[in-house]
This record gives structure tokens, sequence and C-alpha cells, in this order.
């Protein structure tokens, strides 16, 4: 069975600060598949805002608005044909946000928006906010070479993604699901041994994971089981002052 590679907690050096969830987006809208907008407020200013969004088929994303002014710019896509395509954007907000409402647009229509989640993160680095190893994104279709086959209704195995960390990192795992329950009911917690879930599962299609890394130098595991996984992308947002050398 995989697992994440955790090494033992140490302590932060001083340069670097501790890294924290400062804020996640919810929905307003409880109809199913009603998932192009959410609501996010903050407790601090200076945080890395990440937006992950699941799209149908070949649905791409015509813009995005927000109603506090933020930019968001593409990180990484990954697509899997018409099993789904997941999207990472960015954005940098100075200050702390209100219920800033954030909606994705997509090129097509319609229910073509399968999943979206916003999450802040407090203490990144926001003039190198991703970590510069070259392992970082990794994303992967399922079932597939480097991915496993972790279908659902036959029972298959797992499917995984690791990343290799070179500063203390913010680490985002976003799974596109083919209808199918959350990754990792097998574990007694009900989520993947080594990450919290943020965004358990959505409407069967989507979800979101992160962890915290407590050493600069580690292998960081993201391993999905018990579900119909299709497309798993897997990025790490440094910490404050990681590369104050």
């Amino acid at each position: 069975m995989l697992a994440v590679a955790w090494l033992p907690v140490a302590t932060a050096p001083s340069k670097q600060a501790m890294l924290t969830l400062d804020g996640v987006g919810t929905s307003n809208c409880q109809r199913p598949f009603c998932v192009h907008s959410q609501l996010l407020t903050t407790v601090s200013g200076n945080d890395v805002i990440v937006l992950v969004v699941e799209t149908y088929c070949n649905t791409g994303i015509s813009h995005i608005t927000d109603s506090s002014g933020l930019n968001f710019t593409l990180r990484v896509s990954h697509a899997n044909g018409c099993y789904g395509t997941l999207w990472e954007y960015y954005a940098i907000s100075t200050a702390g946000l209100n219920q800033d409402n954030i909606t994705v647009l997509a090129d097509q229509c319609c229910s073509t928006i399968m999943g979206m989640q916003v999450l802040a993160v407090h203490e990144a680095n926001t003039l190198g906010v991703f970590d510069p190893d070259p392992s970082t994104p990794a994303a992967v279709s399922c079932p597939g070479e480097g991915c496993g086959d972790c279908t659902a209704n036959f029972g298959k195995g797992t499917c995984s993604v690791s990343i290799r960390t070179s500063t203390l990192d913010f680490v985002i795992a976003s799974t596109a699901i083919n209808g199918a329950p959350a990754c990792g009911p097998h574990y007694q917690t009900g989520q993947v041994q080594g990450f919290t879930s943020l965004m358990p599962n959505q409407n069967g299609r989507f979800e979101v994971d992160y962890a915290i890394t407590s050493l600069p130098q580690t292998t960081v595991v993201f391993a999905c089981n018990g579900t119909d996984a299709s497309v798993i992308l897997v990025d790490a947002i440094s910490s404050h002052g990681a590369f104050d050398r």
C-alpha cells in the first residue's frame, strides 16, 4: 500500500514562517452541479489564493471574475479526454477578504463545470509562489501508466502521484472522480493517509486534499484508493522566506 513518506516533525528554519490554511471557499447554491461560484473570507492579508476547477469533456474556461478585483493566473491544467480536466489558477491577495465572490465561466454550456474549490494559504512565498523542484506540479490520467487503475467498480488498486519538495510546502492534491465516493474510504479516517480533506467529495465528481510538510526536502505521495479517479493533480506552495538564503 502506498503512503505519504513523512519525515519526523522538525522546527522550521527561522527565515521560513509556518504555512497555514487561511480560508476555504463555500458555495451559496445548493443545487446539484451549481459549482461555478464560491465565497471566500480570510483572516489575513498577503495570502496566495488557489482556485481548482474540474470541467467536463473538452470544456475550457473563458474567464474568472472576482468581486475584490483579484487577477487569477493559470498555473497548470491536465486533461483526460471526456473523463474531465483539472485547472489550477492562483492569485495574490494583499488584504484580507470578506465574502469575496469568485466565479468561473466556461466556454460551453451547460453543466460543464463539474466542481471547483477556492482556498487561501497564509505565510506563502508571494514572490515565488510554487516550489521550484522540477517534480512539481505533477498530474496523471487514470487509469494509465504512472497512475495505475483504481476503478471502484472492479475492485482495482491505488492511483498515486508523488512529488519531491525543496522547501517547506503547502501541498494541494486535486482529484477528478468519475461519479464515485471520495478517495481513501479504506482508511479508518475515511481520508487519504497523510492528507486532510478540504472538500471530501463534490457531486461524486471532485475533491481537494492538502498536507503541510515539516521538513524542506520530503517526498510526498498522494495515494487515492477505493474510488474511480480519472485525473489527479498535485502541486506545492512554498513558505514565506523559502528562497531568502
